[in-house]
């Protein structure tokens, strides 16, 4: 009993020395994870759609008598006021490829599009005859090409302006149930569009992926104001029945610009 009750002491007493001597190692610190960067150097393209229009419906058509002299008086006489314009929006939608590059939170670039659309404005006067006469000015595609600047927000999200040129073939027409337009007195068009111009605007671009984006764009066109006209080798217009004169017309012209505004929702997909 002795030597057990001394063994029994002496582990009691070395116990302390042993725990002295443990080391409990702690664990390591986890590793912070890096969300990649957002690159938006590289080769994009991509598809869009939305509205074109224009708020504004454009100018009165332009009348210019040649009767002898007659001027503001038979404007007044044949159309008095009655002058009416409008514009006919339209969807708009078709592709875009473009390339970008990154210089720290800033990126420029360039872009080519190409949208299909069906926009027209009409300008039209209303005679004493009583009769119509209406010049039509319509587009049905139009395409860019822009240089464009930005800032990152974010990483994911590029605030940019945009600008650069812009073409479309502009049709013109002319209509009239005009009594005065016969086969003797005929009207002669003259179109002579100004199919060129330009587009300035902006927009907000986010990606969704690495590779992926979306974005919303809002661009002003202006395609100038042509040079299309109609002559009437006939009249007057005032419902008076006086005979009409060899030699003597009326020039009806669209002297307005072409302008508009779109709004579209794009889609892209990046190779970066």
């Amino acid at each position: 009993m002795k030597r057990l009750a001394l063994l029994l002491a002496s582990a009691a007493l070395a116990s302390p020395a042993f725990a002295a001597d443990v080391v409990y190692e702690e664990p390591a610190a986890p590793m912070a994870v890096m969300a990649p960067v957002s690159n938006w150097t590289g080769l994009y393209l991509g598809i869009q759609g939305g509205g074109a229009f224009n708020p504004d419906n454009g100018d009165n058509l332009a009348i210019v008598p040649n009767f002898g002299g007659a001027g503001a008086a038979f404007l007044t006489n044949a159309f008095g006021n009655n002058f009416s314009s409008e514009f006919e929006s339209s969807f708009i939608g078709g592709a875009h490829i473009g390339y970008d590059y990154q210089i720290d939170r800033f990126v420029v670039g360039a872009l080519v599009d190409i949208n299909a659309l069906d926009i027209a404005q009409r300008s039209s006067a209303f005679s004493n005859t009583p009769a119509f006469y209406t010049a039509e000015r319509s587009l049905d595609y139009l395409a860019t090409g822009r240089l464009r600047a930005g800032y990152l927000v974010t990483d994911m999200a590029l605030l940019y302006a945009t600008g650069g040129v812009a073409y479309g073939e502009i049709d013109y027409g002319f209509s009239t149930n005009s009594p005065a337009v016969t086969a003797a007195f005929p009207a002669v068009i003259n179109s002579d569009e100004d199919d060129w111009g330009y587009s300035v605007g902006g927009g907000m671009e986010v990606k969704v992926t690495q590779n992926i984006s979306f974005g919303a764009e809002y661009l002003y066109t202006n395609l100038g104001d042509g040079g299309s006209s109609t002559i009437l080798n006939g009249g007057p217009f005032d419902g008076s029945g006086a005979a009409v004169i060899p030699g003597q017309f009326t020039d009806f012209r669209s002297s307005g610009d072409f302008d508009f505004h779109t709004i579209t929702a794009k889609l892209s997909y990046r190779f970066n």
